[in-house]
């Protein structure tokens, strides 16, 4: 490949093991697995080696509504909506930690940066942060009217990203554990929330067939997709996921009602490509790997299909250090 250019994604596998619709995604920073979770109860661990074979983690009472590695990759978290949140080892027995998170469907499970710090959300309306160490709970953030049904921490670990059912997006400061800025830019249910890797862009999807970029230093909406995912035959709008990627976060993936994936051109500010894997119903999840050279997908049809983005070959190798971030146009 010359550079600059750009090749196609190319399908690298595709893997089958649930029994239902696939909600969740997680790549191990160090590429030798990728997690998924699933309406079907459980969690399945693909190992990259085509020698071994998967792992499936069995346990939750409810719907898997979202899994994450630890930041060394010695801890997967997942959240369901039988309230808990489990913590597996990423190994054949699995499991070494179970608590109940929330008094509802926790919706969102993340690792902080440095790894000391767990997040979780929920339909209680509540983000709630704990401590790795002994699972100890810290505090919670109260604030939005409905369920939250996606949150993040920032790169820096000093900001929480939420989305709500009751259409707003908030920003909090985890340290002094206030909400900061109420973002109203939505007209449905939002269903995710990422922040840039530059940690200055956040963006968002929602029911509303969005896509929203916002500067959070000015707070001003700077990119806007429309009709991103529709699917006029069933009456179905809605965009579920996104996730970003490239080597500087110049790429934005999504999921949505019409069966497709699609790659989002942030520089430029256009859709393009289109992914046609999937074979029915909607997509619900992505995931970029941390170098950004792979991404995963996943939805209704019960396959995890595994993706080579082909986008650039400068990739860091050393989790993202001193990397000059792209940021989106302002004017884009």
């Amino acid at each position: 490949m010359e550079h600059g250019t750009l090749k196609d994604p190319e399908l690298e596998r595709s893997f089958f093991g649930h029994k239902d619709n696939i909600t969740c995604l997680s790549f191990k920073p160090s590429m030798t697995q990728l997690a998924s979770g699933s309406m079907d109860h459980t969690v399945m661990l693909w190992n990259f080696p085509t020698h071994l074979r998967a792992y499936r983690y069995i346990g939750h009472s409810g719907p898997v509504t979202c899994v994450d590695f630890s930041p060394s990759g010695r801890l997967l978290a997942s959240s369901s909506k039988d309230c808990t949140v489990r913590l597996w080892t990423p190994k054949v027995k699995g499991e070494v930690a179970l608590f109940k998170a929330h008094s509802s469907a926790v919706r969102a499970v993340q690792f902080s940066r440095d790894g000391k710090s767990l997040l979780t959300a929920s339909d209680d309306k509540s983000i709630k942060t704990w401590s790795t160490n002994g699972m100890k709970f810290q505090h919670s953030l109260l604030g939005h009217l409905s369920w939250v049904k996606t949150a993040c921490f920032s790169p820096s670990s000093k900001l929480i990203l939420s989305g709500s059912d009751d259409k707003t997006i908030k920003l909090w400061d985890e340290h002094n554990k206030i909400c900061i800025k109420t973002f109203w830019d939505h007209k449905d249910s939002v269903n995710c929330v990422k922040f840039h890797p530059s940690g200055s862009i956040i963006a968002s999807c929602s029911n509303d067939n969005t896509i929203k970029l916002i500067d959070i230093r000015v707070n001003k909406l700077i990119q806007l997709y429309e009709n991103a995912h529709s699917n006029p035959t069933k009456g179905l709008d809605g965009v579920t996921s996104i996730s970003f990627g490239g080597c500087n976060g110049e790429y934005l993936l999504s999921s949505g009602a019409d069966s497709l994936i699609k790659v989002w051109d942030l520089k430029e500010g256009h859709l393009l490509y289109t992914l046609y894997g999937h074979k029915r119903g909607p997509t619900l999840a992505t995931a970029f790997s941390r170098n950004g050279k792979f991404f995963a997908t996943s939805g209704c049809d019960e396959h995890v299909l595994l993706w080579k983005s082909n986008f650039k070959e400068e990739y860091d190798n050393e989790n993202n250090k001193n990397l000059n971030y792209y940021e989106p146009n302002l004017n884009g």
